[in-house]
C-alpha cells in the first residue's frame, strides 16, 4: 500500500468547474420536466425512477461540489464551488416547494404498493415536501424561498471564516517555550529570524500545546486565543444564523428550529433531546465530580492552595495524573504509530473483518498531490472508491469528517466517499507520528466512510450512502474506534518505527486504563456543547446575547469558570452544520455501546462483522433506524451497556 507512481491531478479550472456543475443542474430540470410530463396512468414504479432520476443527475457533481469547496488548493475553483453551492440550494428550495411534484407524488396510490422501497420513496418524499412548506400559500412559499438563499449564504460565511480565521501564536522564548513538548514537535516549529518560534490555532498544534507544554503561562495565553478563532466576525454571522432559521422554522409550524430540525429524526423533538442530555449529566455527574476533585489535587501539588481549575489546565493535568497513576505517558505510544503504517493497518483490519480489499488506484484524478485513491475489491469487482485527503495545507477544511463524492447505488455509480483529516505528514524522513487520540480519531472516520461505501447498493438513490437519521450517523463511527483500543488488532500494524517492535500488549492496557480516565468529565463537557447548541436554537433568538448565554451554561454545568473575553462559539462550527443536534454524538455512543456488546469481546469475529453490514451499514436509508438496530440487536437498543462503560 506504498505509492509507486506519482499522483494523476485534475487540471480543471474554477470556469470549467462552474460550468460542469451547471450543466448538471441544466440536467436535472430537464428530469423534472420529464416526471411533470408522465401521463396519469403511468405505473407507480415508473413514477418511482422518474423522481429518483433527478437525483441521479445532480449525484454527478453535487458531492464534489460541497468537498472542493472544503479541501480544493486552488481558491478559484473554492469559490466556484461555493458559488455551486448556492445554486444547488435555491435549485433544491425551488424543487421542494413545486407544487406540481408534489401533487403528482401525492396521486399514487400507496395502498396498491407491493415494493416496500418503491413505497417508502413515496411517503418519504411526501413528508420532506410537507415539511419543506410545499402546502403553504404562495407568498410564504416566496419567503421560505428566499429565507434559504439567505441560509446557505450565512453557513458558507460562518465556515470560511473559522477556516480563514486562524491566527499564530508566538512565543517570543522560542524553543524554551516548547518545553514538555515531543522532539518532532520542536522540530517542526523551528524559531524564526528573531528568534521567536509561531504556532497556529489549528488543531494539529492545538492539541499536543494543550496536553504538554509545560509552561502554563504559554498555555493560558494560547487557550484564549484559540477560543477567539472566527471572533469577532463570526459573532454576528451566528446571530443572523439563528434568527433566520427560527424564522424559517415558525414559517413551517414550528415552534422553534429545535422542534423543526428533530421532528425527522430518532429524537423525534427538541423536548426528547433535552430529555437525553440531562439523563446523560446525571448518569455522568458522580464520575465527572471525583474525576475533577483528582485533577484539582494535582494542581495542589504545584500550588497547594489552588481551589479552582482554569480550562488551560484540565489537558495538561490529566496527561500528568495519567503517567502517575497509571505509569503512562501519551507520548511513549507515539512511536508505534506512524502514519503510514497506522493507515495500512486501519485498511487490513476492515479488509479482514468484511472480506473486501483495498487496492490503491493512482490512475484517478485527484485534487492534490497528497490526495491517495484506494478501490474497494469484492470478488475481484470495483464496488467502491475511497479518497484520502489526510494532511493540512493552507485553505483546507481544519478538522476531520467523511464528505461523500459520488453516492451509489445498485445499477450505478459506484459509491465514493472521502477522508478529510489533518494528521502529521511523513517527510523528510519524519514518519509522521500519531497520538493514539488521532488513532482512534482514523479509526472513527474510517466507520463513516465504510458506511457510506458499503451503502451504495439500494434500488433507489435517495436510500444511498448515509441516508439514515442524523442522530445514528455517528454509531457506525464510533463502533469501529472500539478496533483501536484492542492490543492484538494495534500489534499487527502498530510496531516502533525504529526497533520494529510491535506494541506490547501491557503497554496498550495501560494506554487504555488512562483513556478511561476522564470519561465522566468528557461525557459532562460534551453534553455542555450539545445543550449550547439546543438552547440557541430552542427559542426565539432575538435579542440573544450567545456569550451570556455560553457563561449561563457554562457556570451551570461545568467545573471551570469562563475565561473572559473568549467566545468559543463563534469556532464551534456545528452550530452551523449540526445546528441544534449536537447531542447526536453521544445519542450515537449509547448505541453504540450497545452494538459492540453483540461482538462479546471477538472484534475480529467477521461473522458478527458482516452481519452487522448486512443488517446497517449495508442498509442505507432503506429502513428506520430503529428497525435496524432491532434487526441487529433482536430488541431495541438501550443504555445498559453504555452505564456500564460509563461506570467501569
Amino acid at each position: 500500500m506504498t505509492n509507486q507512481t506519482a499522483p494523476s491531478l485534475s487540471s480543471q479550472t474554477g470556469e470549467e468547474f462552474l460550468a460542469e456543475g451547471r450543466a448538471a443542474i441544466t440536467a436535472a430540470r430537464a428530469d423534472v420536466a420529464t416526471f411533470k410530463a408522465l401521463p396519469a396512468d403511468t405505473s407507480s414504479s415508473d413514477v418511482a425512477e422518474a423522481l429518483d432520476q433527478i437525483g441521479r443527475t445532480l449525484n454527478e457533481v453535487s458531492g464534489r461540489i460541497h468537498l472542493y469547496s472544503q479541501v480544493h488548493p486552488d481558491a478559484k475553483v473554492r469559490e466556484s464551488a461555493e458559488e455551486l453551492e448556492r445554486e444547488l440550494s435555491a435549485f433544491g428550495t425551488e424543487l421542494s416547494l413545486d407544487r406540481e411534484i408534489f401533487d403528482r407524488i401525492a396521486a399514487v396510490d400507496l395502498d396498491a404498493i407491493t415494493d416496500e422501497q418503491e413505497k417508502r420513496l413515496f411517503v418519504t418524499s411526501l413528508r420532506d415536501y410537507r415539511r419543506s412548506g410545499v402546502d403553504q400559500d404562495e407568498a410564504t412559499r416566496a419567503r421560505i424561498t428566499a429565507l434559504k438563499s439567505e441560509l446557505t449564504e450565512i453557513g458558507q460565511e460562518f465556515d470560511r471564516n473559522i477556516i480563514t480565521g486562524g491566527s499564530e501564536f508566538v512565543i517570543e522564548d522560542g524553543l524554551e517555550g516548547l518545553a514538555g513538548l515531543p522532539e518532532d514537535y520542536k522540530a517542526a516549529h523551528q524559531p524564526g529570524e528573531d528568534g521567536a518560534v509561531r504556532i497556529s490555532t489549528d488543531a494539529q498544534d492545538r492539541m499536543p500545546f494543550m496536553t504538554f507544554a509545560e509552561r502554563d503561562d504559554l498555555r493560558k495565553a494560547y487557550h484564549k486565543l484559540c477560543n477567539n478563532r472566527a471572533c469577532p466576525d463570526n459573532l454576528g454571522v451566528l446571530q443572523t444564523l439563528l434568527e433566520k432559521r427560527h424564522e424559517l422554522a415558525t414559517l413551517l409550524g414550528y415552534a422553534n428550529w429545535a422542534d423543526y430540525v428533530t421532528e425527522d429524526k430518532m429524537a423525534k423533538s427538541g423536548a426528547n433531546a433535552r430529555s437525553f442530555i440531562e439523563r446523560v449529566l446525571e448518569l455522568s455527574d458522580k464520575r465527572s465530580l471525583a474525576e475533577n476533585d483528582e485533577l484539582l489535587a494535582e494542581k495542589r501539588q504545584d500550588d497547594p492552595n489552588a481551589t479552582v481549575l482554569y480550562e488551560h489546565e484540565r489537558a495538561f493535568l490529566a496527561e500528568r495524573v495519567r503517567r502517575r497513576k497509571y505509569d503512562f505517558d501519551s507520548q511513549s505510544v507515539r512511536p508505534y504509530f506512524a502514519y503510514p503504517k497506522v493507515r495500512d493497518g486501519i485498511l487490513a483490519t476492515a479488509s479482514k473483518l468484511y472480506g473486501v480489499d483495498f487496492v490503491r488506484n493512482d490512475d484517478v484524478e485527484r485534487w492534490h498531490e497528497d490526495v491517495e485513491v484506494f478501490d474497494v475489491v469484492e470478488d475481484g469487482q470495483v464496488s467502491a472508491r475511497m479518497f484520502l485527503d489526510m494532511h493540512p495545507r493552507a485553505g483546507k477544511f481544519k478538522h476531520a469528517a467523511m464528505f461523500n463524492k459520488k453516492t451509489g447505488r445498485r445499477d450505478g455509480p459506484i459509491p465514493e466517499g472521502t477522508l478529510v483529516c489533518n494528521f502529521p505528514q511523513p517527510k523528510d524522513g519524519d514518519p509522521g507520528l500519531l497520538l493514539h487520540d488521532q488513532v482512534t480519531t482514523y479509526f472513527h472516520e474510517v466507520g463513516h466512510l465504510l458506511h457510506y461505501l458499503f451503502s451504495g447498493k439500494q434500488k433507489y438513490q435517495q436510500f444511498g450512502g448515509i441516508a439514515t437519521e442524523w442522530d445514528f450517523v455517528e454509531v457506525p463511527s464510533q463502533l469501529f474506534e472500539e478496533w483501536a483500543w484492542d492490543p492484538t488488532i494495534l500489534a499487527t500494524f502498530a510496531t516502533h518505527h525504529e526497533t520494529g517492535e510491535p506494541i506490547p500488549a501491557e503497554l496498550v492496557e495501560r494506554m487504555r486504563r488512562a483513556e478511561e480516565y476522564g470519561k465522566g468529565l468528557q461525557a459532562r463537557g460534551q453534553m455542555f456543547y450539545a445543550l449550547l447548541a439546543l438552547t440557541y436554537y430552542e427559542s426565539d433568538p432575538t435579542g440573544l446575547d450567545t456569550t451570556e448565554r455560553l457563561i449561563e451554561l457554562k457556570n451551570k454545568i461545568m467545573l471551570s469558570p469562563h475565561v473572559e473575553d473568549t467566545h468559543m462559539q463563534a469556532s464551534f462550527g456545528h452550530l452551523h452544520g449540526y445546528s441544534a443536534m449536537y447531542y447526536t454524538y453521544m445519542w450515537s455512543l449509547v448505541i453504540s455501546k450497545d452494538f459492540f456488546s453483540r461482538f462479546n469481546g471477538d472484534l475480529m469475529n467477521s461473522e458478527t462483522a458482516r452481519e452487522y453490514r448486512a443488517k446497517v451499514t449495508g442498509r442505507g436509508g432503506e429502513r428506520d433506524a430503529a428497525d435496524l438496530c432491532r434487526d441487529f440487536l433482536g430488541r431495541d437498543y438501550d443504555f445498559t451497556a453504555f452505564e456500564a462503560w460509563l461506570n467501569a
